[in-house]
């Protein structure tokens, strides 16, 4: 595979999540299925796993897997690789029966499949499990995956928080003594930027995270609601559900952002923008973007610090593996579960393929793909259960997954780790309310509109679409489920 199609592709695997819980209920707790996991006959597992491409050679690495699974496990794998466009429609039409056992909670709040029925309670999977798989998760950390006492997912391997800063053309950094991981307030940023505008420009200053997103979250926890329609404050330490507009942080943001745009520092156009900003810096269009990261790196950036990294309240929920209510087989899909987080080969198979066919393994440590690129899933690893066994890509480095891990640890988490709202009982004031957030969050945050006038418009209109009732109802939630804790 020529480096070229590889950094495309890893640009392409750099999702962000953007979810908008809704839904509740509960389950009862774990029961066996009745199957014959335990008989010595082999089962198969049908897994179904969301991608951004074609994985054409997952059968061979089925085979793979099978050939250690079927003796050391008494499971066999099937891999449905579905593409993450079709993925909600196609999934929600295999849980209806047991098409599938074990699949990814993916595309659609944990909290909706939890409310369909979809989703098996694992608690007492989980109280069974081996201390090795029981040493991935911390309860805290399955607290992210559970409702009502009920453990739903098993969180897979990813960045469950982000630090948030500037990525910054790297030899323009250097020029003005920059560094990699620097910590910048905003008034730093601010000065940055007007000094680089003077210096460069025929060049953007500042330009949106992607599209008309000029940053993908920032200090706010919309508490399972991408929309942020009621939020706490100080990365979730605040448990106070107030309107975002009515927060300091965000006005401090938008303030700053409206005078760089009056002065010529950002895009005129950022609410038509359709291109991510890192690729503008690459190209020579612009010098800086926001950007919310982890332990990645981007090509010819340097990332800078101005908020620490912080986990948000959904953030182990919005991708998380479980067993299909409808599987006849729900032992053996546990068993499937258990291997796939705590044995090493057959991680390194579901994550890298077959060693000498589809990479090879660098003096380092790391893996360079070969030219047969039918199973090239490790570009976008985060989608597995669970990666931290294998060799990491080249392009990522050595100790790539020893610093992710690392860093999930040392995040700072929401306070309302774990919990999503139910919009359920508001239903109506939260589409009006979103009407009102898509007419103004993005103009606000980009800053193409005054920010005095055009939020005291919004908390008109707020006013207007019940958001009072959505912050009450958020906010009574909240406060049972904390107290239930």
């Amino acid at each position: 595979m020529k480096m070229k199609k590889l950094l495309a592709i890893l640009m392409a695997a750099a999702m962000t999540f953007g979810l908008a819980a809704c839904g509740g209920g509960s389950g009862d707790s774990s029961a066996s299925s009745g199957d014959t996991a335990d008989s010595g006959e082999v089962q198969n597992v049908i897994v179904a796993i969301p991608t951004l491409f074609d994985i054409n050679d997952s059968q061979m690495v089925a085979d793979a897997i099978n050939e250690i699974s079927a003796e050391k496990y008494g499971v066999t794998v099937t891999l449905e690789f579905i593409a993450a466009g079709n993925w909600a429609q196609q999934t929600n039409l295999l849980l209806t029966s047991d098409e599938v056992d074990v699949l990814a909670f993916y595309g659609t709040p944990l909290t909706t499949f939890i409310k369909n029925n979809q989703a098996l309670p694992l608690e007492d999977y989980v109280a069974n499990a081996s201390e090795e798989f029981k040493a991935v998760w911390s309860d805290a950390e399955l607290q992210g995956t559970s409702m009502n006492g009920h453990i739903y997912g098993i969180p897979n391997l990813r960045n469950f928080g982000n630090t948030r800063g500037l990525d910054i053309d790297a030899n323009i950094a250097a020029e003005f003594g920059i560094e990699d991981g620097q910590h910048m307030t905003m008034d730093e940023v601010s000065d940055f930027l007007y000094a680089v505008h003077e210096a460069y420009p025929e060049r953007y200053a500042l330009v949106p995270q992607g599209g008309s997103n000029m940053v993908s979250g920032w200090t706010w926890d919309g508490l399972g609601d991408g929309k942020f329609i009621g939020v706490l404050e100080d990365c979730g330490q605040d448990l106070t559900v107030k309107n975002l507009f009515e927060t300091d942080d965000f006005k401090e943001f938008c303030t700053y952002t409206r005078k760089w745009y009056e002065d010529g520092l950002s895009m005129s156009d950022a609410l038509s923008n359709t291109e991510d900003g890192k690729k503008l810096i690459q190209a020579g269009k612009a010098v800086a973007c926001f950007e919310n990261y982890a332990v990645d790196t981007a090509e010819g950036c340097i990332r800078t610090v101005v908020v620490d990294a912080w986990a948000v309240s959904n953030s182990y929920a919005e991708l998380s593996y479980g067993i299909n209510t409808n599987s006849s087989k729900k032992d053996a899909a546990w068993k499937t579960i258990e291997m796939f987080f705590t044995d090493k080969e057959i991680c390194e198979l579901l994550t890298n393929g077959i060693e000498g066919t589809h990479y090879t393994v660098n003096e380092d440590g790391t893996t360079a793909p070969t030219e047969n690129d039918g199973y090239f899933i490790s570009a976008i690893a985060w989608v597995l259960p669970y990666s931290g066994y294998a060799h990491p890509m080249e392009a990522n480095g050595p100790t790539y997954y020893e610093d992710l891990i690392a860093f999930n640890d040392s995040c700072m988490k929401s306070k309302g780790l774990g919990f999503a709202f139910d919009s359920t009982s508001v239903a109506n004031q939260y589409t009006a309310c979103c009407n009102v957030m898509d007419k103004y969050y993005s103009a606000l945050m980009c800053g193409t509109v005054d920010v005095e006038s055009t939020i005291e418009q919004a908390n008109t209109e707020f006013e207007a679409a019940g958001l009072s009732d959505i912050i009450s109802a958020k906010q009574e939630q909240l406060d049972a489920f904390l107290a239930a804790q």
